[in-house]
């Protein structure tokens, strides 16, 4: 009963902070210019010449999941995310 009592207190503590979160828009921009700079580095190792603060939220998640895909290799990769940036 205790290990079920501490471990509902620490769901709700984890819980908490992260709805905080996402409402504080500070820790938002620091989210968004993360994902921006990590796509930076791979659309350099890409050979991809776009800067991704000109895309949208919504192109940077889909390009995060394919570049952390297993399912492409390097070059697949890198058609993927030109489609993505292609379909703004």
């Amino acid at each position: 009963m205790k290990n079920t009592l501490s471990a509902i207190a620490v769901a709700l503590t984890l819980s908490s902070g992260a709805a905080y979160a996402q409402n504080d828009p500070a820790t938002m921009d620091v989210g968004l210019s993360m994902l921006e700079l990590a796509t930076a580095r791979q659309f350099t190792l890409l050979g991809i010449d776009v800067d991704p603060m000109t895309l949208n939220l919504n192109q940077l998640a889909t390009i995060k999941a394919v570049l952390g895909s297993s399912d492409y290799n390097v070059s697949d990769k890198a058609s993927q995310v030109k489609a993505i940036i292609a379909n703004n």
